[in-house]
């Protein structure tokens, strides 16, 4: 009998006519209902189920308006489609949905392989491939304020529908004083590390380079914003920690016109406001926790600098775009190796 083709999970989180609807769905599309083939009775279909006839009654008015069966008053509903018009109407209504969808995706401003590597994701983190294990990926920085902008940078990767993956976020010195740092790492299967801590992890765990990213470093829109507005004869003091963010800033800074004379660079621990004065210095420039910010003995003669018209500004980056990328490639590698061939 047809109606004992039906079946439904009544733990599922789906609601019942829900499902009703997709197993005729189903039915149809196997061939197991064919187009002028009578559908079970409401009531029937109600107590082989043992659910409400309310439901079935719900079911089938949801398959109408879907155009799947005509339901006839007196006489029973009744099957509108065969499985291959269903199937080739579905696959016309998926291409004019993908076109659509992709179409807006590159209205904002999405590249053709960042819109093919978000649906990759979403396919693989969807599929289970037999078991395809979880993926654990850790994100690392000196820099507290960078690992709180790089975790909103990849908070994206969140909104996949169950990505198989863990996602952590760890400075450079809790790996660095851990009595084995290498069997920490090891416990990752992709590192991603900012231009400017990537040569320090290489240091710490230099037989893990295959499973560590480096992640290239761009400034925030409203950095070079702030940069643009200053007059072209404006002096720069750039305070630094490492030579990637002395070498990124001074790079920007010439982009925009800046003269290389003009800009003077000083270690973090060699700076002192002093410098302001001595150069003629218009803008300092810094990363966060710098001691511009963070030495209480530097607050006066800040103070006076900001009073005499000077700015001190906070240079804000973020991973680049083609990193980006890069890292997607990455977990879509890791996602997609345990995947049995076919």
């Amino acid at each position: 009998m047809k109606v004992d083709l039906f079946k439904i999970n009544k733990e599922s989180a789906e609601s019942i006519s829900g499902q009703i609807v997709s197993e005729a769905r189903r039915l149809i599309l196997s061939g197991a209902l064919s187009a002028g083939e009578k559908m079970p009775a409401e009531r029937e279909l109600a107590e082989h189920l043992n659910v409400s006839r309310g439901t079935i009654k719900r079911a089938y008015a949801k398959l109408s308006e879907m155009r799947l069966i005509s339901v006839r008053q007196g006489s029973g509903s009744y099957v509108l489609k065969s499985g291959r018009t269903l199937e080739q109407n579905q696959k016309k209504e998926a291409a004019k949905i993908i076109d659509s969808t992709f179409f807006k995706l590159s209205e904002m401003g999405l590249s053709d392989r960042e819109i093919i590597n978000l649906v990759n994701l979403r396919y693989l983190s969807t599929t289970n491939h037999g078991g395809i294990r979880k993926v654990t990926i850790m994100v690392v920085s000196n820099n507290h304020d960078i690992l709180n902008e790089l975790e909103q940078q990849l908070s994206y990767l969140s909104f996949l529908s169950h990505f198989p993956f863990m996602l952590s976020f760890m400075t450079l010195d809790t790996i660095a004083t851990n009595h084995d740092p290498v069997q920490m790492l090891l416990a990752y299967d992709l590192i991603i590390a900012t231009s400017i801590d990537y040569p320090e992890i290489i240091e710490i765990a230099p037989m893990l380079k295959n499973k560590i990213l480096e992640a290239a470093l761009t400034p925030k829109t409203k950095t070079l914003a702030i940069l643009s507005q200053f007059p072209g004869n404006s002096k720069f003091s750039v305070v630094y920690r490492t030579g990637t963010f002395k070498q990124m800033v001074v790079t920007y800074l010439l982009q925009l016109g800046f003269h290389e004379d003009n800009i003077y660079c000083f270690p973090d621990m060699e700076y002192h406001p002093k410098s302001h004065f001595q150069n003629g210095v218009n803008v300092v420039i810094s990363f966060n926790e710098s001691p511009v910010y963070t030495n209480p003995s530097f607050e006066k003669m800040n103070s006076e600098f900001l009073t005499n018209g000077g700015h001190i500004i906070r240079f804000e980056y973020q991973i680049g775009r083609a990193s980006l990328v890069q890292i997607e490639d990455s977990i879509q590698k890791l996602l997609g190796k345990d995947e049995p061939a076919d």
